[in-house]
């Protein structure tokens, strides 16, 4: 049987020997996408961005003016910038961009909205079940000038401690400074006692009250009559204390109210 060759068909050439070439093919431009079609994914980055980020400045605004405001939007917010994208790395890839000039920024104010990667105990957590009856955790309207009465440091605030709940602000300075009085004020009771120490409460116009414990000595007396800035007592640690510290609690009638709404803390 004989083997039957498949021969390559010649190729065709021109009179002069050099073979014909094809002609090329005509490229058509390219059209941009018209109406009803879907435009590039980086198209759609870009215009999420944009919005994000006029999103995120207009409740950065919200967040300075009115911090309480957006609580309750917060996961909602978040949802919507993020969407089907990394919020956070979409932003940083932003500051890069712009050789990384505005990554800090970016990420203060991602922080400053959305709050750090670990929340924080506030105020807001507070409830009507778990704040104690003699506690007012919104701030009341003094009526009248004030100051705080020692400068020092802040180590412990109003609120919940672990096991109590810490009914004033401890300020630490050394011991011997001078405490003032709060206000303009009578004084209203000077003693002593295993928690607080050696102690003196100054009674205020509108039925508020100022307690300062743990000083070493009170230099005022009962039923004096003190202004804003008197001395009235130094700095201490008596009582149940650790260090040299002034308690000082503010009252309204019987109730407790947060110093930090009044400079002290």
């Amino acid at each position: 049987m004989t083997e039957t060759k498949h021969r390559r068909p010649a190729r065709r050439t021109l009179a002069h020997g050099q073979p014909l070439r094809r002609p090329m093919a005509r490229r058509t431009p390219q059209r941009r996408p018209t109406a009803g079609q879907r435009p590039r994914p980086a198209v759609g980055r870009l215009w999420q961005l944009v919005v994000c980020g006029a999103l995120l400045l207009g409740v950065v605004a919200i967040k300075l003016t009115a911090p309480d405001t957006l609580e309750p939007y917060r996961q909602r917010l978040l949802m919507l910038m993020g969407g089907d994208t990394d919020f956070t790395a979409a932003f940083s890839a932003v500051g890069h961009a712009f050789d990384g000039s505005l990554t800090g920024a970016l990420d203060d104010a991602y922080t400053a909205v959305f709050g750090p990667r670990q929340a924080q105990p506030t105020a807001a957590t507070y409830t009507a079940e778990n704040t104690p009856e003699d506690v007012c955790l919104t701030q009341q309207v003094l009526g009248f000038a004030y100051a705080a009465p020692v400068q020092g440091t802040v180590t412990d605030g109003f609120g919940w401690r672990e096991n109590a709940f810490h009914y004033g602000t401890d300020i630490a300075a050394d011991a011997g400074t001078v405490i003032s009085s709060f206000a303009d004020g009578t004084v209203t009771a000077v003693g002593d006692s295993s928690q607080l120490g050696n102690y003196v409460t100054v009674s205020h116009a509108g039925a508020f009250t100022t307690l300062y414990a743990h000083c070493s000595r009170i230099t005022a007396s009962s039923g004096q009559q003190v202004a804003l800035g008197d001395p009235i007592a130094e700095v201490g640690e008596t009582g149940n204390a650790t260090g040299p510290h002034l308690h000082f609690a503010l009252q309204k009638d019987t109730v407790y109210l947060d110093p930090a709404y009044y400079g002290i803390g």
